[in-house]
């Protein structure tokens, strides 16, 4: 089983004014980033995708998207307990929470979903998936926490907002 934590941050975003950070609630999957895990299981797909790409941005390097999303704003208790969704963008599936949003903060442009599965004791993420592309997420795994512990994480993250 999993550890997991979840903490509020400050995130600068590109479309706010320089300086300015808006709230996220971060993610750590045995205490390492869960976005730096979803980079490192899209970086060879990306680089792949940024070859192919290469003539349509020369001179400049085609842009390195994996992991370029941001933690989400506000999300609810029962998105991230399985419920129903705070929001679906296009591209994602009935049974699909977005756990990660663009960086431009449209969720439509660009996110990262999966299915959440709760029961008594356990909560998983699975079945990871890019809106918008075709990237494999073998190396993530399925990811099995202690419904406990993943609760009360998340109870004082929320109660800090």
């Amino acid at each position: 089983m999993r550890s997991i934590e979840f903490r509020v941050a400050s995130y600068e975003c590109g479309w706010l004014r320089e300086g300015e950070t808006v709230s996220v609630l971060e993610f750590l999957v045995d205490g390492v980033s869960f976005l730096e895990l979803v980079r490192r299981a899209e970086l060879p797909d990306a680089l792949a995708e940024q070859e192919e790409r290469a003539a349509e941005f020369a001179p400049e390097p085609a842009p390195l998207l994996a992991g370029d999303y941001m933690y989400p704003m506000r999300p609810s208790w029962a998105h991230l307990l399985g419920g129903e969704p705070d929001r679906i963008p296009h591209g994602a599936g009935e049974n699909e929470s977005v756990l990660l949003g663009c960086t431009c903060g449209i969720d439509d442009c660009w996110a990262l979903a999966a299915k959440i599965t709760v029961n008594d004791t356990t909560v998983t993420w699975s079945d990871f998936r890019n809106t918008c592309r075709d990237w494999n997420y073998d190396t993530v795994g399925v990811l099995t926490f202690s419904r406990q512990q993943y609760e009360r994480s998340l109870r004082a993250a929320l109660a800090d907002w």
